[in-house]
């Protein structure tokens, strides 16, 4: 009879989180912008608020009827201790998103003895992508692969644009991409597996704005030059 009891109770529990999760989907979808799509409904750790992702690595906080929503910070206080749950779980998220990215579609630095691994959104217009290229070898001799993908920020199409995806199709991609963050010009082809687009569609889709954006295996965004000692660093802490 007590395993009926709970069996029923569980039942009635997940119908009840199920219809909460429609009545938000439903009203939260109808002011979205034009295009967006809501891409889970998770419960936050704040009671009778749900998290809402819809294509940000931010979510929104949204009431268990859907009348309701925050979009901002929400901590926890755990006796002298404040925690931003939501720099988590946009950690979480970016993290979730760069796990997704093929390896073999990113120009790897491997270190020989590699500690960490980063992800780093570049330019190779960037001024500060090429002063943190030069140092390429102090980074790798720090334990630190480099993995570089590809974010334009003047956008798709452009000269900036042209010359990664040229480096991306070329049969020699580091070098090609440490030629063109030397400033040379060079003949470079166009290829239908380039991976450049797509790159720059994640970056947006994770908050980037500028390069370059160094990411962490944790999800951890550094955003800016960081040098090499500073980074090291920053991964150990």
């Amino acid at each position: 009879m007590k395993y009926i009891f709970l069996t029923v109770f569980s039942f009635l529990f997940l119908l009840n989180a199920y219809a909460n999760e429609l009545e938000i989907d439903e009203k939260i979808s109808s002011i979205l912008p034009e295009g967006a799509k809501i891409e889970s409904i998770e419960k936050s750790k704040f009671p009778g608020i749900y998290k809402v992702f819809y294509g940000d690595v931010q979510p929104l906080y949204v009431s268990e009827d859907g009348n309701y929503f925050i979009y901002g910070d929400m901590f926890s206080i755990e006796f002298d201790n404040i925690t931003n749950l939501t720099n988590i779980d946009i950690t979480s998220k970016r993290k979730e998103i760069l796990d997704s990215l093929n390896p073999n579609n990113l120009i790897s630095f491997p270190s020989d003895n590699e500690i960490f691994k980063v992800t780093i959104f570049t330019d190779v217009e960037c001024g500060y992508c090429r002063k943190l290229h030069n140092e390429i070898e102090k980074y790798n001799s720090l334990g630190i692969t480099v993995n570089y993908a590809a974010f334009p920020r003047s956008g798709l199409g452009t000269s900036a644009f042209t010359k990664m995806v040229g480096a991306w199709c070329s049969k020699n991609p580091q070098q090609v991409l440490t030629s063109l963050k030397q400033g040379n010009d060079l003949n470079l082809d166009f290829c239908d597996t380039q991976p450049v687009s797509k790159h720059y569609a994640i970056g947006k889709k994770i908050g980037i704005t500028g390069t370059p954006a160094i990411i962490s295996s944790t999800g951890q965004l550094y955003p800016g030059y960081v040098p090499a000692d500073e980074l090291i660093k920053l991964l150990k802490s």
